[in-house]
């Protein structure tokens, strides 16, 4: 008779759909991760090329509005809280419990040079515990000292800490007052802006708190910072203060701040040297900028102007479009150094008009517009391998840069030789950049082996 149950196959048939239910929600998870990733690299990648707020270049606003604008904020967000916690752990990471950190702050045997740094963590925490042994030490430090606190303590963002830092801004010492001012600038608020304006329109201050000043507004960045900086600048402040004015100025949406620059490079009586000062200044606006400052480029009598124009559009890298009109530009540019500025400018660019360019880029006698240039055109070439523009830089580009990189150039034009072979990534350009890396002085040579796509 047989007697032999049925339990070991029915628990092998458990254990099989159990193993199997395991490997498809494996699947399932791995298949939403995958969709995540992909739809957060997406997402990068449309706001990247087709911003939802350019009309030109938008593929579907509304739709770009709802779904990639809002994943590329919430990524931009945890970069930065990740930012902030690494450059805090140098500040709260110590090894030390609070406890101990208090005790150390406060040990008077331990130089204060080395306790100086547990101020960040006591003014983050905030604790009644942490704020009195803050200010037992930081009241009567020296000026050396409580500048280097203030400016830590300003750094936690912590809003409690005005109330330690703005006595500050009276004090006798200049170094406690410029650091305090750039504590209560990373703090923020509509009272620290009117304080900070007070202290750049106060002619009695010293330029270099003022120059704070004016460096701090521009950090805070809100409407009334900004027309405090232009009030003070239509006061014709010192050349310092009105330079630093300027580039805080430029921070600034360009649309809030446009009719400031455009009458300050239109006015007559305004200094050469101050009108290139403005035009630099606004490399760091916003893109409503580069309409501006290619009219800059292409038509403004001062040619030092025009080439900060190219320089300033050259860090506008939001638009990649604007090959064909730095081409032009370039092409009815008299002044070599502005025509290098332009080349430089073409770098970002995603739609260099390469044919346009070679012919103009080889009648060049001047080296550095010539490099120059040839970065352009390796940049050209690496976006389109294989073309025929790739094959032209080999042929007639590949030889002059191995010779420039390897002769008596200044250090500064053999480097960027070497970039112009690294932007290529050609065959023919990797072979020039293991010649160069075989035979060029050391500091050419270790950019060059590090341009290699394979590196021994």
């Amino acid at each position: 008779m047989n007697t032999a149950t049925p339990t070991p196959k029915r628990s092998s048939w458990l254990s099989n759909a159990a193993l199997g239910r395991w490997l498809f929600g494996l699947g399932v998870g791995l298949g939403v991760l995958l969709f995540v990733g992909g739809l957060v690299v997406f997402s990068v990648w449309v706001e990247d090329r087709h911003p939802n707020d350019d009309a030109k270049r938008a593929l579907l606003p509304g739709a770009q509005r709802a779904v990639t604008k809002p994943i590329v904020d919430a990524l931009s967000r945890q970069i930065e809280r990740y930012a902030r916690r690494r450059a805090e752990a140098l500040y709260m990471h110590t090894g030390l419990t609070l406890e101990e950190t208090i005790a150390r702050f406060l040990d008077e045997r331990v130089d204060l040079a080395e306790r100086r740094i547990y101020a960040y963590r006591l003014a983050r925490v905030g604790s009644p515990e942490c704020i009195a042994a803050l200010l037992k030490v930081f009241q009567t430090a020296p000026a050396e000292h409580k500048a280097f606190m203030a400016q830590l303590i300003g750094s936690t963002g912590n809003p409690a800490a005005k109330e330690w830092l703005l006595p500050l801004l009276n004090d006798a010492d200049e170094r406690v007052v410029m650091a305090a001012v750039r504590g209560l600038s990373a703090i923020g608020g509509a009272d620290v802006s009117a304080l900070i304006a007070g202290i750049l329109s106060d002619q009695q201050r010293p330029d270099p708190v003022r120059i704070q000043a004016a460096l701090g507004l521009g950090d805070v960045g809100t409407p009334m910072a900004r027309d405090a900086l232009v009030e003070a600048f239509n006061m014709a402040p010192p050349r310092e203060v009105a330079t630093q004015i300027l580039s805080s100025l430029g921070k600034f949406p360009f649309p809030t701040v446009a009719d400031t620059f455009a009458e300050y490079l239109a006015e007559p009586e305004t200094p050469p040297a101050m009108r290139v000062v403005a035009t630099e200044s606004l490399a760091f606006s916003t893109k409503e900028a580069v309409p501006f400052l290619l009219g800059l480029a292409g038509a403004d009598a001062d040619t030092d102007v025009r080439a900060s124009a190219a320089w300033a559009i050259s860090a506008q890298v939001d638009d990649q479009h604007l090959g064909q009109t730095l081409t032009g530009l370039a092409e009815q540019e008299t002044e070599a150094y502005v025509r290098r500025r332009l080349y430089e400018a073409l770098l970002p660019q995603t739609d260099i008009p390469a044919e346009r360019l070679l012919p103009m880029i080889e009648a060049e006698d001047d080296v550095a517009a010539r490099v120059a240039g040839f970065n352009a055109l390796g940049r050209a070439a690496g976006l389109r391998p294989g073309s025929a523009v790739a094959a032209a830089f080999d042929q007639q580009i590949v030889p002059e840069l191995l010779q420039i990189a390897t002769s008596e150039n200044s250090l500064n034009i053999q480097m960027r030789a070497v970039f112009a072979l690294r932007r290529a990534q050609t065959e023919a350009a990797q072979g020039a950049l293991a010649a160069i890396a075989r035979s060029a002085q050391p500091q050419v040579a270790i950019v060059a082996q590090n341009g290699l796509w394979t590196q021994n």
